[in-house]
């Protein structure tokens, strides 16, 4: 393998790839073709950020371990990450996710463990919230956020031809099957029959005898506080009560999907809002750190794997593999970017 030069400080690297959880920022690291020594290169006065070093194909990348999960750790992260790193030309957040299921794409409904790509990012939390509950998103030209710049754009448009697509899918199996031999159990696929969706009316509380007083309310708006710790198995989530799936009998190879991703600093646990905001945004993914650091830089690129339906049935059972299956992605997108092809641009890692 043809590597490119080692850096002599801290300006020879041009890629970043940002991750919000210790899960995602693991499985980045597992892509890594070779790594430095990173107290070679150190950071600036203040920088509260941790890094890593490393190479991935012919790029030299930093990866930021972020401290929080978030908008404003995020914008954080980043400002640190500039001062410290001023070579950084390409940033990629990158991680895992919440899909959203039927979103936008007849025929292409997103399971767990596909992965997003961004075309842009929907900060749908920011806006105007009145009296009698209802939320106006700002959507003027100056408040939404930019779309990514045309280095990305470029790239992104080959990658959705019918053999970019085939290139991407193939490639990506590749680098996956390599992850799961190098970090085994952390990133195995949890298997079909536990990728449950269920209707996006339907609650995870108790249900039947095990219900509790809160649970038993007959209007449904009121859950206990245990039950948002506790399993769906647990619970007594009737499995009746799931949505249809085409897809779901298909093979482990994850899809690939490229479509608006919504940000903000909400953890998205509610079918029903899901849906709302799918309809309203035309989004198809919910993520936490993106809009962050869209705010300091002209150009970001997220990419994530789908670990939950963004629904409060939500658990952490797909998050090794979906971290796994958007680090596999990454690896293909930087095979495919040119070291002059970005002015500024940055892309994360992470899970929805």
């Amino acid at each position: 393998m043809r590597f490119p030069p080692s850096p002599t400080d801290r300006t020879g690297f041009e890629i970043a790839v940002i991750c919000a959880l210790p899960l995602e920022a693991s499985v980045i690291a597992g892509i890594f073709d070779k790594q430095y020594d990173d107290n070679v290169f150190g950071k600036t006065l203040g920088d509260t950020n941790a890094y890593s070093t490393g190479v991935v194909g012919y790029h030299n990348v930093v990866l930021v371990h972020m401290p929080n999960m978030g908008k404003v750790a995020a914008a954080t992260a980043a400002a640190c990450l500039r001062a410290s790193f001023q070579g950084v030309q390409l940033a990629l957040v990158d991680g895992i996710c919440g899909g959203a299921p039927f979103a936008n794409q007849p025929g292409k409904e997103i399971l767990l463990g596909d992965v997003v790509i961004s075309e842009g990012l929907i900060e749908y939390d920011f806006g105007r919230q009145f009296p009698d509950h209802r939320f106006s998103r700002k959507d003027t030209p100056r408040d939404n956020l930019p779309r990514p710049g045309p280095g990305i754009r470029a790239t992104l448009a080959k990658l959705q031809t019918e053999q970019g697509r085939r290139w991407l899918h193939h490639t990506s199996s590749g680098h996956l099957d390599l992850l799961q031999q190098k970090l085994g159990d952390m990133v195995k696929y949890p298997g079909a029959s536990n990728d449950i969706l269920f209707k996006a009316t339907y609650r995870h509380k108790h249900h039947g005898p095990m219900q509790c007083a809160s649970c038993a309310n007959s209007s449904g708006a009121d859950v206990c506080d245990l039950a948002a710790v506790m399993s769906c198995e647990n619970l007594g989530c009737d499995k009746e009560q799931q949505e249809s799936s085409i897809r779901i009998s298909r093979s482990s190879n994850p899809t690939i999907h490229f479509g608006l991703m919504a940000s903000g600093d909400t953890v998205m646990k509610s079918g029903e809002d899901r849906d709302k905001i799918v309809t309203r945004d035309r989004v198809i993914a919910f993520e936490m750190e993106g809009a962050g650091v869209w705010e300091l830089f002209s150009n970001v690129l997220v990419i994530k794997g789908a670990c939950d339906y963004a629904d409060s049935h939500k658990s952490k059972k797909w998050q090794g593999y979906a971290a796994a299956t958007a680090a596999a992605v990454t690896k293909c997108f930087l095979e495919t970017w040119s070291p002059g092809m970005s002015l500024k641009c940055f892309v994360f890692y992470g899970l929805f």
